[in-house]
């Protein structure tokens, strides 16, 4: 019905009218809204009662209308337009009263939100307190005369803070109204951030950098661990913890899991390896949460370092973040890895995001800096964890900037980001003369390469999207990225060339921002700007931006494309581009040092593309620790309704079994029951535009090593035999950091003399007939399996009527002949034999029972004759019993300054009835219950004592006598 209408102009003028109406009427309340903002900043903040010059309060909140004042030495901004100056003259005093809204201001702006919110009613609460000044040397002249009401803990050079204790009562009316004090904070302790459930080396491409990219294991990369101290016996961190004078007192499992993530040998079992398991670890402890000393970092050559801890939500910038923007500006290589936390249902507080739930919730005030790296997690299956805490920072910028593996917590999830990161710094280091890569080429990297998840675009849950590991470090070798740098006004281009086909371009700025004012409202200080534009067209793309403002819808709406004046990285991408050359253009928007280094991430993916990344090797597919196998590809289509067929070949691709059919190859991922099997593999996607194998991979038991026996001059290692194995090679822990490959024997079992390999730790890896690499067991210290020489353990039961029953446990049966229980003496002489058991091969438990045990101490050891002839012995077990008797007491005769001591027989309850009497028939002492094994006899009288026990149904056991001297 409407085909056919056409609006006339009168009513069109109408419309534009009323959209200019709108629109203007809208800027008007934004401008009232600016204003109202304004207005009740500074009468917050104004202290009204003194509007005269001073030299000890040189502090003065001014609003300005238009363009800042030239001559206004800026501490602390609170908005754009409205911020806390230093005066220290009176000229410049009477100029900025002319040209601003001004007043003096009072002392609440030196207060961070959370402090603000415990001042009241706390005076005589010791605390420790942040204070933060211009001038370290004048903050901490001006605190030490305080002394002894206050405390310095810590000074911190680069944030110009110092660490105090002392009280609220104080710091209020002492500490605040100083001069050199521009910032106050509370303290809070760190915690760790829930460590490692289900780690999974299919995500990321972690198997397919182990198994792809040869040698990129973080060699000559020290990987900083700040927490409490990693166990630095711990197989897999033997012999690369440095020393450090910076560690926690305390070992924790927490930080040995943390370090074994980022870069585990492996030693221990394949699940024991890390990202960058060439790499080094330097502990330091976050008991200091400020930035580590840059002079212990750089002469340990510390370029990475993990932070698995948070605090409290602290939607501010404070001084712990100060400390890390100065150390991460002064250093440009050094990259701080920040776990995000784990109050993601949680809201903040203090700052514009306050009450918002599940938004702007990291943890801790140094998580707020803009040259660290922040990491939320996702869970094995792909979901984000609510758990996982999110942003905006509290200027709005973007965190955390990149997710990665952590099931139940953002610590495991901030390790694996670490370990790749070492490894990317050595990967550019080996073909970079060993000069290391600059932190903003390695986040441009990692950002760039980051798999888009949850939403579509960037998102304050997921920042950039997954880690992919595999991407980033072969980014890197292919050389993906340049970088340069700009002043003031400047541009920087480079033109890249498109291929037909492409699915997209990705293009990632990043750059290190110089430090801004403890407090400040923003914390960007130099503004670069990226666009991308095709050239034949003419056509611009801006860089993703989020929305920023305060309210939940609009937190999580998609991005758009604008300029972006918040965050240290920005992004374009183009999905389907067309073939062609592209413009890669970086402006120097605002740069307020001389000038800024920035680097730059491209990359082309291209459509109809496939290849299988897990599994990789034997050691992805082990039954006994997980049923399901997580198949993984990466794809790149078009339509997201694109499907493929899954299959599976048993006999190298002669015969072919469906698992699944139209599968949507978009999801990169298909979980398979592993089939109880031993065999061969291998798996084909079948598509439209072709098929596609995967690496073939072996299906079976892992091998497992076994102790047979540990004598002093040899011991016997054997094993399970593979299906597939003509050989197997035995590892060892020697004097160096990873297990080292000793001897290939054919057999399943050795038998090693010990001065020839007096090593403690060992593993057996198969040798297959086709070639393909198996999974090495699990390495085990042969002194802690509980295993002897041919035994376990020889032990015994006592038995009603104390029968005694010996028992021995064999660690080797099929070494030995017979096995002979033996009284003896203390001293190991024979007594006498009790009895002989011929051994059988499978048969590891073996027991004797002797049914006239002599009473008091008797003593038991097992004589094990050896197939060979030769003989070996248990140790010698001691046996208190009674004998034949119910009771027995000892010493007989007693001293009285010590307890008689008795034992019963194995059998007689202990609610039966013990007394005592003297030679007369006087009762001395009478027990309705046995006294627990002694008796105090200290107020007898020296002399002959008839007991009787009795059972409790009255029936007489036994009498004595007992000599008391």
């Amino acid at each position: 019905m409407f085909k056919h209408y056409r609006p006339n102009m009168k009513t069109f003028c109408k419309c534009i009218a009323i959209i200019c109406c709108v629109f203007i009427q809208s800027r008007v309340f934004a401008q009232l809204n600016k204003k109202g903002i304004a207005d009740s900043l500074f009468r917050r903040n104004a202290d009204t009662s003194n509007l005269q010059f001073s030299e000890t309060r040189p502090y003065y909140i001014i609003h300005w209308e238009n363009d800042k004042p030239a001559t206004a030495k800026i501490i602390r901004q609170f908005s754009e337009s409205t911020a806390i100056v230093e005066i220290n003259t009176e000229p410049d005093f009477s100029l900025l009263k002319k040209q601003t809204r001004f007043a003096p201001a009072n002392d609440l702006w030196k207060y961070s939100p959370f402090a603000e919110q415990l001042i009241d009613d706390n005076d005589n609460i010791q605390q420790k307190f942040i204070l933060a000044g211009q001038s370290l040397v004048g903050l901490i002249s001006a605190v030490e005369k305080l002394k002894p009401q206050l405390t310095i803990i810590f000074v911190d050079q680069l944030s110009k803070s110092v660490l105090i204790k002392t009280s609220f009562k104080l710091l209020k009316e002492k500490l605040v109204s100083l001069k050199e004090i521009i910032f106050i904070d509370v303290r809070v302790d760190p915690q760790s951030e829930t460590g490692i459930i289900g780690y999974n080396r299919s995500f990321h491409g972690l198997n397919a950098v182990d198994y792809s990219i040869p040698g990129a294991n973080g060699k000559n990369i020290v990987a900083g661990v700040k927490e409490q101290k990693m166990e630095e016996t711990d197989l897999d961190l033997h012999k690369r913890v440095l020393a450090s004078s910076l560690a926690a007192p305390t070992i924790t499992s927490h930080a040995t899991v943390i370090s074994s993530i980022i870069g585990g040998a492996g030693n221990s079992f394949y699940d024991g390896r890390g990202i960058a398991y060439g790499c080094k670890f330097y502990p330091s402890s976050f008991s200091n949460l400020f930035a580590d000393d840059a002079v212990l970092l750089n002469t340990n050559k510390v370029t990475v370092q993990n932070h698995s801890y948070g605090t409290i939500i602290q939607q501010f910038y404070g001084a712990e973040a100060v400390s890390y923007d100065v150390l991460t500006w002064q250093n440009k290589n050094f990259v701080p890895v920040f776990s995000a936390g784990n109050q993601g249902t949680s809201s903040a507080t203090t700052g514009p995001y306050a009450n918002i739930p599940g938004y702007a919730n990291l943890t801790g005030n140094f998580k707020m800096a803009k040259n660290i790296i922040t990491v939320g997690a996702i869970d094995n299956k792909g979901n984000i964890p609510a758990e996982s805490s999110v942003g905006p920072l509290y200027d709005g910028r973007v965190a955390p900037q990149i997710i990665a593996l952590g099931p139940n917590g953002t610590s495991d999830a901030a390790a694996v980001v670490s370990g790749t990161i070492a490894v990317i710094q050595q990967v550019y280091a080996d073909s970079n003369n060993q000069s290391l890569p600059p932190a903003s080429l390695t986040k441009a990297i990692l950002y760039n390469t980051a798999e888009d998840v949850y939403t579509k675009g960037i998102d304050y849950k997921t920042g950039y999207g997954l880690l992919n590991s595999y991407t980033a470090i072969k980014s890197i070798q292919q050389k993906e990225y340049d970088g340069n740098s700009l002043s003031q006004g400047q541009q920087w281009t480079k033109t890249i060339s498109i291929p037909a086909n492409a699915a997209q371009l990705k293009a990632t700025l990043a750059w290190t921002d110089s430090a801004t004012s403890v407090n400040n409202n923003k914390a960007l200080i130099n503004d670069l700007d990226l666009e991308v534009q095709e050239i034949s067209s003419g056509t611009i793309y801006k860089p993703w931006v989020l929305n920023a403002t305060a309210h939940i819808d609009s937190l999580a709406k998609q991005p758009t494309r604008k300029r972006d004046s918040l965050n240290t990285a920005e992004q374009v991408s183009i999905s389907l581009p067309a073939a062609g050359n592209y413009l890669i253009r970086v402006k120097g928007t605002s740069v307020n040092t001389a000038s800024i280094s920035f680097s730059i991430a491209y990359r082309t993916d291209t459509l109809n593309t496939f290849s299988f990344t897990s599994p990789q090797h034997a050691s992805d597919v082990n039954r006994a620790e997980n049923e399901n196998l997580d198949i993984r590809w990466k794809t790149f289509v078009a339509d997201t309704n694109q499907t493929g067929n899954l299959y599976i070949s048993y006999n190298s691709g002669t015969n072919w079994q469906l698992l699944k059919t139209a599968h949507k190859i978009y999801t990169n991922y298909y979980q398979w029951p592993i089939k109880d099997t031993s065999s061969t593999a291998v798996f084909k996607m079948e598509t439209s535009f072709g098929d596609f194998l995967s690496k073939s991979f072996i299906i079976s038991k892992v091998t497992r090593l076994n102790i047979d026996f540990v004598c002093a001059d040899s011991f016997g290692l054997s094993w399970n035999k593979h299906i597939y194995a003509n050989g197997y090679k035995i590892y060892t822990l020697t004097d160096s950091a990873y297990l080292k490959h000793i001897l290939t024997v054919a057999d399943t079992f050795t038998v090693l003399k010990r001065s020839a390999y007096p090593s403690l730790v060992y593993a057996v890896e198969p040798v297959l007939t086709n070639g393909l690499p198996a999974a090495r067991s699990i390495a085990l210290d042969i002194t802690q399996q509980g295993v002897k020489c041919f035994y376990k353990t020889f032990y015994y039961n006592l038995q009603d009527q104390n029968n005694l029953d010996l028992i021995l446990e064999l660690s080797a049966a099929s070494y030995v002949d017979s096995i002979f229980f033996e009284q003896v003496t203390a001293s190991g002489n024979l007594v006498q034999t009790s009895g002989r058991v011929k051994a059988i091969n499978n048969i590891q438990l073996y027991n004797h029972l002797v049914n006239d045990v002599p009473p008091g101490t008797s003593y038991w050891r097992v004589k094990i004759k050896l197939k060979s002839g030769a003989f070996v012995y248990t140790e010698i077990i001691s046996v208190l019993t009674t004998g034949k008797r119910f009771i027995l007491f000892y010493p007989n005769p007693a001293g009285r300054n010590s307890p008689l001591t008795y034992v019963l027989q194995q059998g007689v309850p202990p609610d039966s009835r013990l007394q005592l009497f003297d030679i007369t028939g006087r009762l001395l002492k009478s027990f309705n219950e046995m006294p627990g094994g002694t008796i105090d006899i200290s107020t007898m009288a020296p002399g002959i004592i008839i007991y009787k026990l009795v059972s409790n149904d009255s029936k007489l056991l036994e009498t004595g006598k007992l000599v008391i001297w």
